[in-house]
């Protein structure tokens, strides 16, 4: 019996013990139930989504009144209260959705947001506001506690008001370049509770007072204000305490200012940092070196970053005393150390190799020489080194082999000797390898890349004893996207590379001059080649064929300086993506084919074949070409007007070629980018027209040899980098970068200059030239030519020009060559020719010059007399005609000077007077005394007069007596 009732009360407390669990589970499922959206913020959410006028990626399709705003896509809400406190519709264009296109609205951010009473969360980052200022209300959401309006495109003059956000941990408005502060920056240090702030791109220049203000913030740990115009002068304020602002930031970000001269001290005491970067400033050393100032102390520190301080001229690193460094066991964070475009001009040192939770060094064009140390081998935890562009010597240590983390080695742009396979044996990981552009010798093997199986690019160009001994029947372990080894001469063995059959992933191929003679293979198949290069080398009969069905998604194929015999030019027309063809220096015939000309084309050089015919007149395409190069074929026709649109068009070479009539006025019109123009040696005619002179940019101006009229335009002023004193340059940017925009790199235009062709580099930064030789040209040189101030080479020589030599051509100071000869130029030689300490060649032959030779300045170098003759009223040095009587010259030659002209009109005057006498005498003669002299006629005159005076009265007499009939009648 007492088991049983035992056994009761058990299953009796069981059951009370589910009813409570089931009630506790009910009791917690009501609390953690997130509660609906309220109607009143919902409302609210509709009409801040309405004041958007587009929104192409459909982000706010989920917005709608039938659903939960809560589950709305960048909403969120208190689960208890169901109130919005979240807003997040940022477009961050470095994550994974990039692709998303903002929000677009032209009205500021709707008012709709203030009553969402509380949102707490407001990121609108990278959405487009339309330079619309930020509302006054977002001064009266003080629940936000995070406020992210960076690259909105918002303005403002001031933004007081956002100073009342007192709960915000986290402000973000950069990258809105329109917002000015007027200098007014003292709302922000009523921001007690900031901790992250980020004011890039926004100018500071007027606000003096800024670091002072931001030091009053007691919990600030992140500051970045990269592109603000800092200068010196607001880190020198006497009242500024640093001590307690700086022991506490975290992240400092003052990249791309104006700070200059020595790092500032207080950066020294900056114990806690974790990231410093002061990039592209100008400064010129750091006090102390880098390790004692921003290291030895600083264990926490992981990121620094004093790379593209080009005025930089110290040694960085400074020699340490102190062996063990100043961290505990050596155990410092520093994660990524860049110095990259910096002038170090120092060696390496070895006790970089300490680091050992290092993951990136750059140290590429900062002027480092010496060799590599074996101490960077290391570096366990490297993934990227550069080292690119300096001066680093000797070989490349094998332990760099026992980086197996490494990812990225450029060691490209030095003069390094030695290498061998035991450098990358182990480097499992290593994606890109790049060793080009050095001294290399030895020989690598299939063993050295045995490992490699995540090889994407491998660039060994322009090492040209560098060897690479690889079986016909070599499988690669990789699959290489970028293979570059232009220049590689004996890597080849002037034959296609068979191990490239089983590389299918190629997107880049450059194989430029290493002696490759044989065709294409077929086995060759690449379809996602989209840059092929087989430039400078001996490769023969037809190839295009093969190119179109063997690559057909190529956009770059550069197959100029080989020998090549095709005709078939016209399949490439098949190759939808090419937007750069450079088939120059080959033997390819026929006709170009409009097809070619299509929008995607940016660059063109068919230069030195034997094309003929008429280039595609309107046929075609060329909007955004931007370099054509036909020079040296046999085209003939007018200038293409398929190139009438081309506003893009920065080189335009015809020259060489059988081109004809004028040159069109759209040229000077439409053509605004035009750089280098040149179309000499053809057949144009007619004026140079003045619209030529709106070609602002323009730095080559060659029209010799043509069958040019009339003047040259006289304002020439306009050419406005013609007349600056240093030049900008054709193309810049490939002493840094490798990319199409550095095709000009290898390229070469020929100018007649200093009394020679000479080749000068498309990516010359110097060449300022005029030629408008062998024409036909009249007139004077005009005066404003004197206002070209950059121009390096003028040629003028083989026209009709008059008058004399500017005066003051001497102002012209980057002149290098000067020919005007074969003119009929008059006067004296100017003096001021003397202060053109640059010039190198003078031609003033073939003219009417006269007077003395001024043998002073620079005129004193010219020692030739081939630059002064067949001038016959020239004398004195180098010439073998002496001036008369030194002392009694200068008045010879003022009176040829000053009365010339008037000796000239006195015997025009006596010229003039003696013919209208002589004029007068022989015709008044001629009649009166033929008359006198000779009855007959003069019988036969009087009766003509009067046979004349007769029919004349006869004629006036009927028309009277007819007009009188017809009043009558009336």
């Amino acid at each position: 019996m007492r088991k049983l009732v035992c056994k009761e009360s058990s299953v009796v407390v069981s059951l009370w013990m589910m009813i409570l669990l089931l009630l506790l589970l009910h009791f917690c499922f009501s609390i953690t139930a997130a509660a609906p959206c309220i109607q009143k913020e919902r409302q609210a959410l509709l009409r801040f989504k309405n004041s958007f006028y587009d929104d192409p990626s459909l982000r706010l399709a989920s917005w709608n009144a039938s659903t939960d705003c809560c589950n709305w896509k960048g909403v969120g809400c208190n689960q208890i209260t169901g109130h919005v406190t979240i807003i997040d519709l940022r477009r961050d264009p470095w994550q994974v959705d990039c692709y998303l296109s903002p929000l677009y609205s032209n009205k500021s951010i709707d008012s709709s947001l203030f009553e969402l009473k509380y949102l707490s969360y407001l990121d609108l980052s990278g959405n487009y506001f339309d330079s619309i200022q930020i509302p006054s209300f977002l001064g009266s959401m003080v629940e936000l506690t995070y406020l992210n309006l960076s690259g909105t495109s918002i303005s403002s003059k001031v933004l007081p008001h956002l100073g009342n956000l007192t709960n915000l941990d986290t402000l973000d408005l950069s990258n809105n370049y329109w917002v000015d502060t007027e200098g007014v920056v003292e709302w922000i240090s009523h921001l007690s509770s900031l901790q992250f702030l980020d004011l890039t791109n926004m100018n500071f220049s007027k606000s003096l007072n800024l670091m002072q203000v931001l030091s009053s913030l007691p919990m600030l740990s992140s500051l970045r204000l990269s592109s603000c115009s800092l200068q010196n002068i607001h880190f020198s304020l006497s009242s500024l305490n640093y001590s307690s602002f700086l022991s506490r930031v975290q992240v400092l970000d003052l990249s791309n200012n104006q700070l200059s001269g020595s790092t500032p001290k207080a950066f020294q005491n900056m114990s806690s940092l974790n990231l410093l970067n002061l990039s592209a400033n100008k400064f010129t050393s750091i006090e102390g070196g880098l390790y004692s100032s921003f290291i030895e102390n600083n264990c926490g520190l992981e990121v620094f970053d004093f790379s593209w301080n080009i005025d930089f001229d110290a040694d960085l690193f400074v020699t340490y005393v102190n062996e063990s460094m100043g961290c505990s066991n050596n155990q410092y964070d520093l994660q990524l150390l860049n110095l990259g475009y910096t002038s170090i001009k120092t060696k390496i040192p070895d006790w970089l190799g300490k680091f050992k939770n290092m993951k990136s060094l750059d140290l590429g064009y900062s002027k480092i020489y010496g060799p590599i140390p074996a101490s960077l081998g290391n570096l366990s935890s490297l993934e990227y080194l550069i080292l690119s562009g300096n001066a680093l010597t000797g070989a490349i240590p094998t332990s760099l082999g026992r980086l197996l983390n490494l990812r990225k080695l450029h060691l490209s742009n030095n003069r390094l000797e030695g290498v061998s396979d035991e450098c990358f044996i182990q480097l499992e990981n290593l994606e890109w390898l790049d060793i080009s552009k050095n001294l290399l010798k030895g020989i690598l093997t299939e063993a050295g890349f045995a490992n490699l199986s995540r090889l994407d690019a491998l660039l060994i160009d322009h090492n040209e004893h560098l060897s690479l001994d690889m079986s016909p029947n070599w499988i690669p372990p990789f699959q290489l996207k970028f293979l570059t080894a232009d220049s590689c001469i004996g890597c080849f063995g002037g034959e296609f590379p068979q191990w490239l059959q089983n590389q299918k992933s190629l997107i880049s191929l450059l194989l430029s001059n290493v002696s490759i003679s044989s065709a294409i293979p077929t086995w060759f198949i690449s379809q996602n080649l989209s840059t092929l290069n087989l430039s400078y080398n001996k490769m023969t009969g037809p190839i295009f064929s093969k190119i179109v069905d063997q690559m057909p998604n190529l956009s770059r194929l550069f197959l100029n300086d080989n020998v090549i015999n095709d005709s078939l030019i016209s399949l490439l027309c098949q190759l939808k993506n090419l937007y750069l063809l450079d088939l120059s220096n080959n033997r390819l015939t026929g006709i170009v084919e409009g097809c070619l000309l299509t929008p995607n084309l940016k660059i063109l050089d068919l230069s030195s074949n034997n094309f003929f015919g008429t280039f595609p007149y309107s046929k075609g395409d060329l909007s955004y070409i931007q370099q054509l190069n036909l020079g040296n074929n046999n085209f003939e026709g007018s200038m293409p007007i398929v190139l009438k649109n081309s506003q893009s068009l920065d080189t335009l070479n015809l020259g060489g070629n059988k081109f004809s009539g004028n040159i069109p006025t759209w040229v000077g019109n439409n053509l605004e980018s035009l750089q280098l123009l040149i179309l000499r040696g053809n057949l144009f005619n007619g004026t140079i027209p003045s619209t030529l002179c709106k070609l602002s940019n323009l730095q080559i101006l060659d029209l010799a040899h043509n069958q040019l009229e009339g003047v040259i335009p006289p304002n020439l002023s306009n050419f406005n980098v013609m007349t600056r004193k240093s030049s900008n340059g054709h193309l810049s940017g490939c002493e840094y970068f490798d990319d199409e925009m550095c095709y000009h790199g290898e390229k070469y235009v020929v100018q007649h200059i200093k009394s020679s062709d000479l080749n000068y580099s498309m990516e010359q930064t110097l060449l300022v030239n005029i030629d408008l030789s062998k024409n036909h040209l009249v007139g004077s040189i005009p005066s404003e030519i004197i206002m070209l101030k950059g121009l390096h080479g003028l040629n003028l020589s083989n026209n009709y020009l008059v008058g004399p030599i500017p005066a003051e051509i001497g102002e012209m100071e980057m002149l290098e060559s000067l020919d005007l000869s074969f003119n009929q130029l008059s006067g004296p030689i100017p003096r001021s020719i003397s202060k053109l300490s640059s010039l190198g060649v003078l031609v003033l032959s073939h003219n009417n010059l006269s007077g003395e030779i001024y043998r002073e300045g620079h005129l004193s170098t010219f020692n030739e007399a081939s630059s002064f003759d067949d001038n016959p009223y020239l004398c004195g040095d180098p010439l073998p005609t002496n001036c008369t009587i030194k002392n009694s010259l200068k008045p010879q030659l003022k009176s040829i000077d000053n009365n010339v002209d008037e000796e000239d009109d006195r015997w025009e005057k006596w010229l003039l007077y003696i013919m209208i006498i002589l004029g007068f005498i022989v015709g008044f003669w001629t009649v009166v005394g033929s008359l006198t002299l000779k009855k007959s006629w003069r019988y036969k005159y009087f009766k003509f007069v009067d046979e004349a005076y007769y029919k004349v009265h006869a004629i006036i007499w009927e028309s009277i007596e007819w007009l009188k009939g017809i009043s009558f009648h009336k």
